[in-house]
C-alpha cells in the first residue's frame, strides 16, 4: 500500500473576539446572570464564554475567513511573470508577513528561499522576484533546469504567511506609566501599530515602539500607559465594528436560547416581519451589514 500524501495547508481556528467584561459592560440589555438554571457565577461565566466563543466562530464563517491573526500554510501554482517575479495571492487577508517560501516547476522539486527581505506584501498579495533567488539547490538535490523556456511557466510555491489583526491579553498587569506590556501571543503585532487595551473606563490606545521585535510577545511602547491594567485584559489591533459584531451575535445566541435572558421579541419587529437572516433578531441583520467589508470573496 503506497504512503498516503498528506496535504501541508495548515487552516485555523476562530478565537473569542470578546472578554467577559467586555461583554458584560456592553449596553445590550440582557441579563446574562441566569444562563444556567440553579448554576452559580462560575456557571454563569462558563456558559457566557461560551456563547462569545461561538458568536466569534458565526462571525469567521460569515466573513469566510478568521480576522484574528492566524500563520497559515498554504500551496498552489501560479505562473512566472515576464518580469521574473512570483505573483501569490494568499486566500486570507490582510497579509501581515511572509515567513517562509519554497518553489518549483515541479511538484517534486522545490527551492527553498533562504532570504525573504525581497519580497514586496500587499494587504491581499505577496510579489517575489524569484530572479534574485538561490535556484542551485532543491529538496531533491542540484537543480540543472534554470528558469523555464516560458517566461509564463506554471511554478508551483509553498508558503507561510501571518494574515489577520492581533488579537491577544496581558499576561502580566501593568501600572500607570507601562512602556512594556506582555501579552499572551506577538503574532499580528508589527512596529508602529496601534493597539486597544481594552479595560471599561479605562481603555486606552498604544502604538507599538519601533524597537519591538516582530513575533514577541514583549511589547515596547512609543509612550506610557495612562491607566493601570489587569492580567486578561484584551490587547488588539481589531476594528471596533468587529467587536461590535461580536457582541450582537452573542445577544442574539442568548436570545434564540430561549432562557431567562430572553427580553426582546427575535423574529419580528414592531414595524412589520424581518425578512432573511434577521428573522433571527435584528442584531444578527445589523451584524452582517457592520461585518461586509472584512468578507473574503471566495
Amino acid at each position: 500500500m503506497p504512503t498516503p500524501i498528506v496535504s501541508p495547508i495548515v487552516r485555523q481556528v476562530s478565537q473569542p473576539y470578546l472578554t467577559l467584561d467586555e461583554y458584560k459592560n456592553a449596553p445590550t440589555a440582557i441579563d446574562y446572570g441566569n444562563l444556567v438554571q440553579g448554576g452559580n457565577q462560575g456557571a454563569q461565566d462558563a456558559e457566557l464564554t461560551n456563547a462569545i466563543t461561538r458568536a466569534s466562530s458565526w462571525i469567521d464563517q460569515y466573513c469566510n475567513q478568521v480576522l484574528a491573526a492566524t500563520l497559515d500554510v498554504e500551496q498552489q501554482r501560479v505562473r512566472m511573470r515576464p518580469d521574473g517575479t512570483l505573483r501569490i495571492h494568499p486566500k486570507y487577508h490582510p497579509v501581515v508577513s511572509l515567513n517562509s517560501l519554497a518553489f518549483g516547476f515541479y511538484p517534486n522539486q522545490s527551492t527553498t528561499v533562504t532570504d525573504l527581505t525581497g519580497a514586496w506584501i500587499e494587504e491581499q498579495s505577496i510579489i517575489f522576484p524569484i530572479s534574485g533567488a538561490n535556484l542551485n539547490s532543491s529538496s531533491s538535490g542540484p537543480l540543472g533546469f534554470g528558469f523555464p523556456s516560458s517566461p509564463r511557466a506554471e511554478t508551483y510555491v509553498y508558503y507561510s504567511y501571518v494574515n489577520g489583526w492581533p488579537v491577544t491579553a496581558l499576561t502580566v498587569a501593568s501600572n500607570v506609566g507601562a512602556t512594556t506590556l506582555m501579552v499572551e501571543s506577538g503574532l499580528g503585532i508589527t512596529a508602529g501599530q496601534v493597539l486597544k487595551i481594552y479595560d471599561g473606563a479605562d481603555s486606552e490606545n498604544v502604538t507599538v515602539a519601533s524597537t519591538y521585535s516582530y513575533g514577541s510577545s514583549t511589547v515596547p511602547l512609543v509612550a506610557a500607559t495612562l491607566y493601570a491594567h489587569e492580567v486578561g485584559d484584551a490587547v488588539t489591533s481589531l476594528p471596533a465594528a468587529v467587536k461590535q459584531a461580536a457582541i450582537m451575535i452573542t445577544s442574539a445566541y442568548l436570545k434564540i436560547r430561549g432562557d431567562a435572558s430572553l427580553v426582546l421579541q427575535v423574529t419580528n419587529s414592531p414595524s412589520g416581519q424581518m425578512e432573511g437572516s434577521q428573522k433571527t433578531g435584528e442584531n444578527v441583520g445589523h451584524a452582517q451589514e457592520i461585518l461586509k467589508p472584512f468578507r473574503r470573496i471566495r
